[in-house]
């Protein structure tokens, strides 16, 4: 049974994070505090600046000769199943079977551990759950979001995506320029 304190840690460490979330949404859409291109811009932050550092923290204060082997071959193990099942659903139901791979695979096996998970696992668990998930962290850095990242330009490459970098290109050039004489 889950005890009083540790719901109590659970809470403490997870309502200041709902609490700023609600408090967002609540100033964008209630009360028109920021503008949509301020909005863009506080999301560019985050996505530019917020993260990547925080990233970098988690990072750097992980012990790559001292991760948890069981916990990498099973994030493994977890990683490859999902993969090869969303492959295999991809490839019998959608008709863009490749589009379909990808966002399976990284909505189903990358969540959010950045931002909710270690304050929500540190609040259980305490420190050493910590130690654990920003293992998993490093693992998505370094070997998921570059799975990710070569299936997307592998995608591109192989000209399944609906614009090709020739189209645009053509598009945006005057017909002057495309002509070569010899």
């Amino acid at each position: 049974m889950i005890s009083w304190p540790t719901i109590y840690h659970v809470l403490e460490e997870t309502v200041p994070l709902y609490v700023a979330m609600i408090v967002a949404y609540l100033s964008i859409q209630w009360w028109k505090l920021f503008t949509p291109e301020q909005c863009s811009g506080i999301n560019k932050f985050v996505a530019k600046f917020s993260i990547p550092l925080l990233s970098f923290q988690i990072l750097s204060t992980n012990n790559p000769y001292d991760m948890n082997l069981k916990l990498i071959f099973s994030d493994i193990l977890q990683k490859s199943i999902s993969l090869l099942g969303f492959a295999v659903i991809s490839k019998a139901c959608c008709v863009e079977k490749f589009d379909w791979l990808i966002t399976g695979f990284s909505l189903s096996t990358l969540p959010n551990t950045l931002i909710v998970g270690i304050p929500l696992l540190k609040g259980m668990y305490g420190n050493e759950a910590v130690k654990l998930l920003s293992q998993i962290v490093a693992l998505q850095s370094l070997i998921w979001y570059t799975l990710l990242l070569f299936l997307f330009e592998f995608r591109a490459a192989r000209g399944m995506d609906t614009t090709t970098s020739s189209e645009t290109a053509s598009k945006n050039i005057p017909t002057a320029f495309l002509k070569i004489d010899i």
